[in-house]
């Protein structure tokens, strides 16, 4: 027989239908506490085991709306014995068969939200199960779990949870590193509160618990991400803020398991940090910070993309030296950025036609603007910073060309990449030449395929030979200055390319 206990005292039996009614629980929910304002101080952790977060059915990066909340929470209402006891066995079925779809459905036959709140009072009794019960979210569609996460917030806004009892609902014992305990479930619903005050308590606390164990944990630093997705820009801008050594220790251990090619969580937390407009030290850091974490995980790829084609002028500029050019960091990432969100697989995510559109229009303006100096002697230094940091940019481009064909051995996928880069371009630079092969506008995408795989072929020891945007681009400043500006910021990025991929 399972039983289940709270905080340790009383069992539950599973077998429900065949208890008399003195079996059932003595004390019913009937707490009527207001609204605490210090609502979300502890938070909650599971302990059971999900598959993996691509079976989760969390909402796709770029697709999560923030919810905030702004109803008034509704007092718990004490539950008949009947309701009780039903309540006590959807808890009971969905601790044992690990599956949240039996307090789902009890709460949709449920709607009154002080019912709700009263149920999740007395699942929050039972202590570790309550945190471990919503973690077993991957059978529930999106419906489900929206209701999981309403009914979680008002009880934890009107006092039905209190501060022990969420606390208790942590199951610290658990570090978490089993194959398929992702905790994004728990996440989720955390973050479909749209409760500040209870995500960042939750996010805290999985920070703490991260550190506790020596600063390495994949699953609960996905968690805290996937949480902070649910984050107003307002407040988590301030969260990166005050809690820059916890983010830390997130971004070092996300994307870094056996999930990490399926996990939506650093997507999520790219696109909640591309919402904070204009961009900021914190989010702008927590962008670079994520680029060697991006990998082969294809809403990351996404949300890499969408973040800089949002708040690419910021992030350039926050890489800048004095000179204009990127400094050496900053030329490493790009390189890397640019292996992972053009030349190598998976090259289908989401907005990638978006992003190359992007980068070439970017590129295009830069040239325009440099062509309202072309007789300038000698040209401004404003005009000087901007040379190199477009050569900077170009030879970060064929430095993560080279990088997808040399370190990650995508040589079929860096053409194809770069092909796409180009064909992208022909209505924005009607006028680009390509060396050896005429002009860009007049090309056919298998021409240009052609193109790129023979350059490739004649020059195997060099790739970035096969790529024209050095020439193309550089052939255009007419101010001899300026050019060599454009050509020493180049190269110097193309030679300091990110080696070592993670």
């Amino acid at each position: 027989m399972t039983t289940i206990h709270r905080n340790g005292s009383r069992p539950v039996d599973t077998r429900t239908q065949e208890r008399v009614d003195g079996q059932a629980a003595t004390r019913q929910p009937t707490r009527n506490e207001r609204a605490r304002p210090d609502a979300g101080r502890d938070a909650f952790q599971p302990a059971a085991v999900t598959p993996s977060a691509n079976r989760l059915g969390v909402t796709p990066a770029g697709a999560q709306e923030v919810r905030t909340t702004s109803t008034t929470p509704v007092a718990p209402a004490a539950l008949s014995p009947s309701e009780l006891r039903a309540a006590e066995q959807a808890i009971a079925n969905a601790h044992d068969g690990r599956d949240a779809s039996y307090v789902a459905e009890w709460l949709k036959n449920n709607p009154d939200p002080a019912k709700q709140a009263a149920f999740m009072d007395l699942m929050f009794q039972f202590g570790a199960v309550a945190g471990g019960i919503l973690d077993d979210v991957q059978r529930l569609p999106e419906a489900d779990r929206a209701r999981l996460s309403q009914a979680l917030d008002n009880a934890y806004r009107s006092g039905a949870i209190s501060d022990a009892e969420l606390s208790e609902a942590v199951a610290s014992a658990h570090r978490g590193e089993l194959p398929g305990e992702t905790h994004e479930g728990l996440a989720s619903i955390i973050a479909g509160t749209g409760n500040p005050d209870l995500i960042e308590t939750y996010a805290k606390r999985e920070m703490e618990i991260v550190r506790e164990n020596g600063g390495y944990d994949q699953q609960r630093s996905a968690a805290v991400a996937t949480a902070l997705a649910g984050l107003p820009p307002d407040r988590l801008q301030a969260f990166l803020a005050s809690n820059a050594e916890g983010m830390a220790d997130v971004l070092k251990n996300i994307n870094a398991g056996m999930d990490s090619g399926y996990s939506p969580a650093l997507g999520q937390l790219l696109d909640a940090a591309a919402r904070i407009n204009p961009p900021t030290a914190e989010s702008l850091k927590l962008f670079t910070d994520s680029i060697d974490k991006l990998g082969e995980n294809r809403e990351s790829r996404a949300a890499a993309a969408r973040f800089f084609t949002q708040h690419g002028d910021a992030v350039l500029a926050g890489l800048q030296d004095q000179s204009g050019s990127l400094g050496l960091d900053g030329q490493k990432k790009m390189s890397e950025f640019f292996a992972r969100t053009l030349f190598s697989p998976p090259q289908d995510y989401p907005g990638a036609d978006a992003f190359r559109q992007n980068v070439m229009q970017r590129l295009e303006t830069m040239n325009a603007g440099l062509a309202q100096h072309a007789n300038e002697n000698p040209p401004s230094q404003d005009a000087k910073r901007s040379a190199r940091l477009m050569g900077s940019l170009v030879g970060s481009l064929e430095g993560g060309f080279q990088v997808a064909v040399d370190e990650l051995n995508k040589r079929n996928d860096a053409v194809k990449g770069m092909v796409d880069l180009l064909f992208s371009a022909k209505s924005l630079l009607p006028n680009l030449p390509i060396p050896g092969a005429g002009k860009l506008k007049d090309l056919t995408i298998d021409q240009l395929q052609r193109w790129v795989t023979s350059n490739l072929q004649e020059k195997a020891q060099s790739p970035s030979e096969a790529i024209p945007f050095h020439r193309a681009f550089g052939e255009q400043i007419s101010n001899p200055d300026l050019r060599t500006d454009y050509d020493a910021a180049r190269g110097d990025a193309f030679l300091n390319r990110q080696r070592g991929l993670s």
